[in-house]
């Protein structure tokens, strides 16, 4: 959890005196999910909204949104640090909120004095506004405060540094992964698919390698990895000539050799995408295929000969694969390609004991997913329709993940296996 003022070396306070009706003072925070995380842990507000992205998807807002008063929160670190600063107290807050904060927000709050009263308190009135990094105001209101009469200086308290653990450890594993080494390609942030099957994946003791598609990912890529035993994480962009080959030879330099994969990665021009099947344009066409199911293909001939002792092969795909689903469009055939391509592989390389699985979850608000039209309506009507009645979690498709990797799964080869509550099974 960062401090935003971190640097200053020390914080001084104006006093009542000082201050004259018009002077105003900012700071701006950057709100992560470390900081809802932690905001829940003191104040025990544990709301699903702002920490479970399966039922926030469902919510009102579609997406986890920071706790109204984090963001408020904004507003009493300038109080304390900045106008008036140490030794001013708070005595009332009027606050109404706006817009929701979301993960990645940066809340600026403005706090500016409208009167002083005349007493014979040194009191202050100001008016407070919180905008988010578009200028958007998110939070407006008004507060009172005592103001300090007196001059402080004081050193700057250097806070610690905290770091949520995920469990890892705790949670009882769902299978045994000691000594197994996976590679997990397609995670983009914490509520990524692939996010949730490499947390599952640590928890059974599997030592892991991530990739990032490019540097504009890799933070987001990294918030998860870090908080995992992960020993390598590297470049990867399919669509570019070596990396994926690059990430092979690394593996086979750090480790000698490697027990499974999961490929979870898909992409498919925006025009393509949002267009008619019939539609689609040969170049986007084939772009989807190459980075949604021939690069499977590519990884299984690139881990084949790491697995010498046999491994498993894992994709993702989606049950509009087999079904036509609105608004799925050209991912469609693509993810029915993918499915038959790992059944090929899976009779081909089930000689030398590796195995080869798709699992097809059911609509999980991914960003990937987002791109998808309409998708909103699509997550509304699974939970719906799906008999257990709620949307699949990331980390269900964890648990079935690491079963499948798993010694305990030897004998199975070749599945499509749905997550979905049950979905796939009503006409």
């Amino acid at each position: 959890m960062s401090d935003p003022l971190a640097g200053r070396a020390t914080i001084e306070n104006r006093t009542f005196a000082e201050i004259a009706v018009g002077d105003s003072a900012s700071l701006s925070r950057r709100i992560t999910q470390e900081d809802i995380e932690l905001f829940a842990l003191v104040s025990g507000d544990v709301n699903p909204a702002h920490l479970d992205p399966a039922y926030a998807a469902t919510d009102m807002f579609h997406h986890v949104v920071a706790h109204g008063m984090l963001g408020a929160g904004v507003i009493s670190s300038v109080l304390g640090t900045r106008l008036p600063g140490p030794g001013t107290i708070y005595l009332s807050q009027e606050l109404k909120f706006l817009r929701p904060v979301s993960i990645g927000d940066t809340v600026t709050a403005t706090l500016t004095v409208t009167k002083k009263a005349d007493d014979g308190k040194p009191d202050l009135f100001l008016d407070c506004l919180c905008t988010n990094q578009d200028g958007a105001p998110v939070i407006i209101g008004t507060a009172h405060v005592r103001a300090p009469t007196a001059k402080i200086r004081r050193p700057r308290v250097v806070l610690p540094e905290i770091h949520l653990g995920r469990r890892v450890a705790s949670e009882p594993p769902i299978v045994d992964l000691r000594g197994k080494r996976g590679l997990v390609l397609g995670i983009a942030n914490e509520h990524s698919i692939a996010s949730g099957c490499a947390a599952a994946f640590a928890r059974a003791g599997a030592k892991l390698a991530a990739t990032y598609v490019n540097a504009k990912a890799e933070p987001f890529v990294r918030s998860v990895t870090d908080t995992l035993p992960c020993d390598l994480v590297m470049p990867c962009d399919v669509r570019e000539p070596g990396q994926l080959e690059a990430v092979f030879e690394r593996v086979k330099a750090e480790w000698g050799g490697l027990d499974f994969l999961l490929h979870s990665i898909a992409y498919a021009p925006r025009e393509d995408l949002h267009g008619r099947v019939t539609d689609s344009s040969p170049a986007g066409f084939a772009l989807a295929m190459d980075v949604s199911c021939h690069s499977f293909v590519r990884m299984a001939h690139l881990a084949e000969p790491l697995m010498s002792e046999g491994g498993c092969l894992l994709a993702v795909s989606f049950y509009g694969s087999e079904r036509v689903v609105e608004n799925y469009n050209l991912m469609g055939p693509v993810k029915a390609a993918l499915e038959s391509a790992m059944r090929y592989v899976a009779a081909e390389l089930g000689p030398k004991g590796i195995r080869a699985h798709a699992i097809s979850p059911g609509p999980i608000r991914t960003r990937a997913a987002s791109g998808l039209d309409r998708f909103d309506e699509l997550l509304e009507k699974a939970a719906a329709r799906a008999p257990e009645g709620h949307l699949v979690e990331i980390g269900d498709v964890g648990n079935l993940a690491a079963f499948l990797v798993s010694d305990a799964a030897r004998r199975i080869t070749g599945t499509v296996i749905p997550v979905d509550g049950g979905e796939h099974i009503l006409a």
